[in-house]
C-alpha cells in the first residue's frame, strides 16, 4: 500500500473526528451564548423600568401640583418623583416663554385651557360648577352666588337674617383679607384690589379640608429620609463585593455610575421642586377669616345655564363644616427664567439619573422603584379629600333665590 493510499483514509478519520467535536461543543457554547444574552436583557430592563415608569403618572402628577399651596407640598412632590415630563411640561404651560411652548406643541394655547388644568383658581375664564355629581372646572363664566351665613349676626341684625356676600362682610368689618397659610395670620395684605372678589368663587378648595402643616412638615421630611436612603442603598450596592456585577450594555463603570446617579438624582429632585414651585405661585391663595372667631357657614347658589356646551341644572351646594375662614384663589405671573432652568436642571437630572442607574446591579433601581411607590401613596394620601363633595340640593330652574327666600 502506497503512502498515499494511506494518508487519504486517515485525513478523512481526523477531520470526521474534529467535525463530530465542533458539534459537541457548539449547543454548550450556544447555551452560554443564550443565558449571557438573557441576563443582560433581564438586567438592562429591571435597569431601565424604575427611570422609565418616573416618566408617567400624568393624572396624579396635575392633580398634586394643582393644589400645592406651600413648600412642604413641593417638597412631597419632588422627592421620588412620578410623571417627570408631565411635571415639565405643567410649569412650561403655566409660565413659560412662547418658544419654550412651541417646543411642547402648546403655542397657541389659551390661558383658559391651562387655568383648567393645572390651577386651582378663578377667574373671567375659568369658574366651578356642579354638574350633579361633583364638581368640574369648565371654560368660561357663570352666575354663582357665593353666600356666608354668620348665625351670631342674625340676632344683631334681623334684617340681614346672617346672609352676606364677601363684599358685604367686608364692609361690616366681619372678615379679614390674609394671605398665606391658615397658621401664619401675623400680617394685613397690603394688597385690596376689589377685583378679584368679584371673580367667581372657589368651590373646591373650600370643601377639602387641608392637612395641618405640622403634618405636611412631618411627611415632607420623611420623604426627605426616604429618599436619601435610597442613595445610601445605592451606593452599597456599588461597593458590595457580591452585588459589584456592572450592565454589560452601560458604558460607564460603576464607580462611575454612582456618581452619574447620585448627582442626576439631586438635579432631577431640584428640577421637579422648581416646577411644582412654578405651578404653585401661578396662583395666588387669599384667605379670608373672620375678626372675632366666629363660626359661619358657607354655600353657593347655582343658577341653570350651559357653559362650554354643557348643560348645569340649579343648586345650592352647602359646605359640610362650619367654618372661621375660606379662600380665593386667583392667577398670577411667574418669571420665564426659572422656568427655562427649571426645564433644562429637569431633563439634564433625569438623563444622567438614567444613565447612572444602567451601569449599576439592578438593585439598585429597585431600591429608587419602590421609594416612587411610595411616595406616590403618601402623595394620595395627601390629597386624599379632593374628591370631597358638597351638600347638594336642587332647586326650580328661575326660582333659586326665591326658594332660598322661603327658606330663611
Amino acid at each position: 500500500m502506497s503512502f498515499r493510499n494511506l494518508y487519504t483514509p486517515l485525513r478523512r478519520r481526523l477531520a470526521s473526528s474534529v467535525l463530530a467535536l465542533i458539534c459537541t461543543f457548539k449547543p454548550a457554547l450556544a447555551q452560554d451564548n443564550a443565558d449571557e444574552t438573557a441576563a443582560g436583557f433581564s438586567d438592562t430592563f429591571i435597569s431601565d423600568l424604575g427611570p422609565l415608569l418616573a416618566l408617567f403618572g400624568e393624572q396624579v402628577t396635575i392633580q398634586f401640583m394643582s393644589r400645592t399651596m406651600s413648600w412642604s407640598e413641593n417638597i412631597i412632590f419632588s422627592m421620588a418623583p412620578l410623571g417627570v415630563i408631565t411635571a415639565v411640561v405643567s410649569a412650561i404651560r403655566v409660565s413659560g416663554p412662547t418658544r419654550l411652548k412651541a417646543t411642547i406643541g402648546r403655542a397657541r394655547e389659551s390661558r383658559g385651557a391651562v387655568e383648567v388644568d393645572l390651577m386651582s383658581s378663578t377667574s373671567p375664564d375659568v369658574c366651578e360648577l356642579w354638574n350633579g355629581t361633583q364638581i368640574v372646572r369648565v371654560a368660561g363664566s357663570a352666575p354663582m352666588a357665593r353666600i356666608l351665613y354668620f348665625p351670631e349676626e342674625r340676632e344683631k341684625n334681623p334684617e340681614r337674617y346672617g346672609l352676606y356676600n364677601l363684599e358685604e362682610a367686608k364692609k361690616q368689618g366681619l372678615l379679614r383679607r390674609k394671605q398665606g397659610a391658615p397658621s401664619t395670620f401675623t400680617a394685613e395684605s397690603t394688597s385690596t384690589s376689589s377685583s378679584c372678589t368679584s371673580y367667581p368663587p372657589n368651590i373646591s378648595i373650600n370643601l377639602a379640608s387641608r392637612r395641618p402643616d405640622l403634618e405636611l412638615w412631618a411627611t415632607a421630611v420623611f420623604a426627605i429620609i426616604l429618599q436619601g436612603g435610597v442613595l445610601v442603598a445605592e451606593t452599597l450596592v456599588a461597593y458590595h463585593p457580591s452585588l459589584q456585577k456592572r450592565n454589560r450594555n452601560s458604558p460607564l463603570p460603576i464607580s462611575s455610575g454612582l456618581s452619574v446617579t447620585i448627582a442626576g438624582t439631586v438635579c432631577l429632585v431640584i428640577g421637579m421642586l422648581l416646577c411644582s414651585y412654578i405651578v404653585e405661585k401661578s396662583t395666588t391663595e387669599t384667605y379670608w377669616r373672620t375678626t372675632n372667631g366666629q363660626k359661619f357657614r358657607l354655600f353657593w347658589v347655582q343658577q341653570a345655564q350651559t357653559v362650554s356646551d354643557e348643560s348645569f341644572d340649579s343648586f345650592i351646594l352647602f359646605a359640610k363644616d362650619e367654618k372661621d375662614f375660606f379662600m380665593t384663589s386667583h392667577p398670577a405671573d411667574v418669571s420665564y427664567s426659572m422656568v427655562v432652568f427649571a426645564t433644562f436642571i429637569s431633563i439634564l437630572g433625569f438623563l444622567a439619573f438614567a444613565t447612572g442607574l444602567r451601569a449599576l446591579h439592578w438593585s439598585a433601581t429597585m431600591a429608587q422603584l419602590g421609594a416612587t411607590v411610595v411616595m406616590t401613596v403618601v402623595r394620595s394620601w395627601v390629597r386624599f379629600d379632593v374628591a370631597r363633595c358638597p351638600i347638594a340640593t336642587r332647586l326650580p330652574k328661575g326660582f333659586e333665590l326665591d326658594w332660598l327666600a322661603t327658606r330663611l
